[in-house]
């Protein structure tokens, strides 16, 4: 009878769950670009980060191409482990649009040397098939809240 009981609230929770993520969408999410190959800096020093002019811990900027459609994003001062840092291609980013928002996926390679450390990088990748108009980036990494920055192009 327990076994029942936590199968039925299990599909229950997974029903709720489905109904939510489906409910009010007005397109599909698209994949944009999945698994890109980023590039990051090494390890930025402060004077890095105030020679840029970027005094916030996490920031973003973007340069379009509208002949291509391609979308140049910079992720300034992502924070990642010291060993990744040092590795290149040791981020992965993967993105998935929905409307005119573009969620971005960064996450350190799970094969990385880790070391006892953390620095900010400068994280670039590009964006494909990206229309002219305003869309809303919302980066994911190991930040607790994402990072959310509106550009028009």
């Amino acid at each position: 009878m327990r076994n029942i009981r936590k199968t039925m609230l299990a599909l229950l929770g997974t029903a709720i769950l489905l109904t939510a993520f489906q409910c009010g969408k007005e397109e599909d999410p698209e994949e944009v670009n999945p698994n890109c190959n980023a590039r990051h800096s090494k390890c930025l020093s402060h004077n890095d980060k105030e020679v840029k002019g970027f005094y916030s811990p996490d920031s973003a900027s973007v340069v379009y191409d509208a002949t291509s459609q391609r979308l140049h994003v910079t992720h300034h001062n992502l924070a990642v482990n010291c060993g990744t840092a040092e590795m290149e291609g040791g981020i992965i980013v993967s993105a998935i649009r929905n409307g005119q928002t573009i969620d971005i996926y960064e996450r350190e390679d799970e094969n990385n040397p880790q070391a006892n450390c953390m620095c900010d990088v400068d994280n670039e990748f590009d964006l494909y098939s990206i229309e002219p108009g305003t869309y809303t980036l919302v980066f994911h990494s190991c930040y607790p809240d994402p990072l959310s920055v509106t550009f028009s192009f």
